[in-house]
């Protein structure tokens, strides 16, 4: 079957983020944890446009894309801004298209309190539902367009979550939000990397 890797590959994805989430863990804690508003959801793969994104790294240039989890009872999507220097939007969609081109992926809790996470859930479906653009600039300064780090930084520091704008590196003379940056403001829930035989037979 020539669908049968990409098939297995979904199936796993799912059982890691769909599923309850599992992690190492003392036999004091919660077994296991879904996946809640606010988690952040960092992609990588070997596309022409994740490479660019890499080069700017704070130190871990494996992430090249980054969204944030809107949960509905039963129902958890991802948000994140679609798009390249040519153009794009805000968008929502499924964890399992969200990741279906990711090599590696990890899923980074932040320490939200609940009314942290429904104001961070009640700030992304605000800009889901103007479609925000995505930002073509790169500049945190052209509101409200954003890019996916921004968008995500921005979400965290709506409720206060991140240490400023100006704690972030510089470059041509602007601040920027290396995607990797987003993997200090919470807790790693999960991590997988997918082998470069499992990407190409998914694609």
């Amino acid at each position: 079957m020539r669908d049968a890797p990409l098939i297995i590959r979904l199936a796993a994805l799912m059982a890691l983020l769909v599923a309850p989430l599992g992690q190492a863990q003392s036999p004091t804690q919660s077994p296991r944890l879904p996946l809640q508003t606010g988690d952040i959801v960092l992609l990588g793969n070997d596309s022409a446009w994740g490479f660019v994104a890499r080069r700017f790294a704070d130190a871990d240039s494996r992430w090249s894309h980054v969204g944030m989890v809107i949960r509905a009872g039963e129902d958890a999507s991802v948000v994140h801004m679609d798009g390249s220097p040519m153009g794009g939007q805000i968008r929502r969609e499924s964890v399992a298209a969200f990741t279906a081109e990711a090599r590696y992926v990890q899923v980074v809790r932040p320490a939200f309190d609940s009314r942290q996470r429904t104001r961070v859930g009640d700030w992304l479906v605000d800009h889901l539902r103007r479609e925000t653009a995505f930002d073509t600039r790169f500049r945190l300064d052209q509101h409200p367009a954003m890019y996916c780090s921004e968008l995500v930084w921005r979400a965290l520091g709506h409720v206060a979550m991140t240490p400023g704008d100006d704690s972030l590196p510089r470059a041509a003379g602007r601040a920027y939000v290396p995607v990797d940056r987003l993997v200090t403001l919470g807790r790693t829930l999960a991590e997988r990397e997918w082998t470069p035989s499992v990407v190409a037979g998914a694609r």
